[in-house]
């Protein structure tokens, strides 16, 4: 056996040593040629690609990469190799042999000849695909909505300030989920969340690809659409309305909500993100006034009616730290005994500027603000000490808005208010809306059950105004039902008449009374009476009054005359 001299044995020691090395580094090792073609690689190379060397030899890195990136990389390869540079920290993606994509970052130094030329680069390539989608997913966490995949708020502004900047016709679109709190309270949170995924789901579907939906907090919503005219706005808005109010079923139930939608134009609104957003934002604010469920297009009108409600919620304010909102009290007239039966409260508000404010006016704004809590209470607890002089036999009807009745403090404070005045349960009748009865949050029945077990009256006020289905009399039990004024208003017409009769039959067959609020002229007196309403009020039978001026009044003659005809 030929002895091997030391010195090449240490050589071949040490190119084990080198081999070993490149062999089982998590990095590949590489060598490309001056035409960019693979000369050496490490068999490190074959875990990341998939192909074994002898595959890579004589090949180029642009040929394991897709098109559209071999494009981009080599373009940036081919500044580097024009002034002999050298480069580290190259992301690109490569294609392995079984189709799944790697991303890799490269690093290399030039390699030059004895005689100058560049004859080709070394380097190594990491795979960073762990990395790299860790930074993407953080990324993409930072500009949507975990919950629902959407755009979030810093998002969304963004991209709308990029298109704003651009003078890019737009349309904005806010909208807000009506009854979603309730439906929250009613099924649960993890309920909730899956409502507000699926919300998302028919948003993404129900619009173009290139509208950007966002989900700005909440139950609040945006969407940046591009190149919409108000027409085209407007129809996409009630289409999405139209998809979005139909009922949804989580699990085992079944949940149904409305929405209302803001819509405002660029350049036409206003040119910049946050100012189209407020005019959005304050035709949001009025569809919800008008009473949900549609779009409301921006008009500077807006601006002014937002400034005079700023300006009369501050009067408002004081109004009621200085007492100036008192109480008139209508009275009520039984049907059939042709006699006054007690008198319902009316809040009468005169404002120091303006004159009288109409009750619906100023209770709709105590309501937006939470004034109406305190308001309701000081109001609740006066009626009670004026109802102390009547006759024992009259009823006191007091209607309440629905933040009063959600309140969960509520019936609690109308068990003290008695309690302090003395006024007995069996005499104060809470006069609900119908509309609060729609998706009711959780606070309503339980409200209704302890105001009926403490022997207060319940009436159902607005009867046939709004959807009230009729299951609502299964789950909640009422002493009297109200008609809508607007019913009352047209009863001596088709289809009024009818409608007043269908719902004065239902009320005997349920044994409930049926009460016809703002009767105005004889004509609608008879009428109702004819109906088989039991109980009425307004200007035919005698005016509101206030508590010093209210006496027992007579059944007017002249209307039942007429009625007896």
């Amino acid at each position: 056996m030929p002895v091997i001299p030391a010195a090449e044995l240490a050589l071949m020691r040490e190119r084990d040593r080198l081999q070993s090395l490149l062999d089982t580094n998590s990095d590949w090792i590489w060598e490309v040629d001056a035409a960019g073609r693979y000369t050496f690689v490490s068999a490190h190379a074959e875990l990341l690609l998939g192909f074994p060397p002898e595959d890579i030899l004589g090949r180029t890195p642009f040929d394991f990469m897709p098109a559209e990136e071999a494009e981009r990389v080599g373009a940036l390869f081919a500044g580097i190799v024009a002034r002999r540079a050298p480069f580290s920290g190259l992301l690109n993606r490569n294609r392995r042999a079984d189709g799944r994509e790697v991303v890799l970052e490269t690093s290399g130094i030039p390699l030059v000849g004895a005689d100058g030329r560049l004859t080709g680069y070394r380097g190594i390539d990491r795979d960073v695909t762990e990395r790299e989608e860790r930074a993407g997913r953080i990324a993409y966490l930072a500009r949507h909505d975990s919950l629902t995949g959407l755009a979030n708020r810093p998002e969304f502004m963004a991209r709308l300030e990029a298109c704003l900047a651009a003078s890019r016709p737009a349309a904005l679109l806010l909208l807000d989920l009506d009854f979603f709190k309730e439906v929250n309270d009613q099924l649960g949170h993890a309920s909730g969340d899956a409502l507000l995924r699926r919300v998302a789901e028919r948003m993404r579907a129900a619009l173009a690809a290139d509208c950007l939906c966002a989900r700005l907090g909440g139950d609040e919503f945006a969407i940046l659409m591009e190149g919409f005219d108000e027409a085209g706005a407007l129809a996409a808005a009630r289409r999405l309305a139209a998809t979005l109010c139909e009922p949804y079923q989580l699990e085992a139930r079944q949940a149904v909500i409305g929405v209302s939608l803001g819509l405002a134009l660029a350049p036409r609104h206003a040119g910049g993100a946050e100012a189209l957003l407020r005019c959005a934002d304050l035709a949001l604010y009025r569809a919800k006034e008008e009473g949900r469920g549609d779009v409301f297009l921006y008009d500077s009108g807006l601006e002014a009616r937002q400034r005079a409600d700023e300006g009369m919620e501050a009067a408002l304010r004081r109004a009621l730290a200085e007492g100036e909102i008192d109480l008139l009290y209508q009275p009520v007239f039984a049907a059939e005994a042709r006699r006054m039966a007690g008198c319902c409260a009316v809040p009468r508000w005169r404002h120091p500027l303006q004159g009288p404010v109409p009750p619906d006016t100023f209770l709709a704004l105590a309501d937006r603000t939470g004034l109406v809590l305190p308001l309701g209470e000081m109001l609740l607890r006066r009626a009670c000490l004026a109802a102390l002089s009547w006759p024992s036999g009259w009823r006191l009807t007091v209607p309440v808005t629905p933040v009063q009745l959600r309140d969960p403090g509520f019936a609690g404070m109308v068990a003290q208010v008695l309690a302090e005045t003395g006024l007995p349960p069996a005499r104060l009748e809470i006069a609900v809306g119908e509309a609060t009865l729609g998706p009711a949050p959780a606070e309503v029945p339980r409200a209704l059950r302890k105001l009926r077990a403490a022997g207060v009256g319940l009436a159902l006020d607005r009867f046939g105004e709004g959807a009230t289905s009729l299951a609502a009399f299964q789950r909640f039990r009422f002493d009297r039902l109200r008609l809508a004024p607007m019913l009352v208003r047209d009863v001596e017409r088709e289809p009024a008449a009818s409608l007043v009769t269908a719902i004065a039959l239902l009320g005997r067959r349920l044994g409930l009374g049926v009460g016809a609020v703002g009767v105005e002229t004889p004509g609608q007196l008879a009428a109702l009476l004819a109906a088989g309403c039991t109980d009425l009020q307004g200007p035919a039978l005698a005016e509101a009054v206030e508590a010093a001026a209210l006496r027992p009044q007579p059944w007017p003659r002249p209307a039942a005359t007429i009625a007896a005809r």
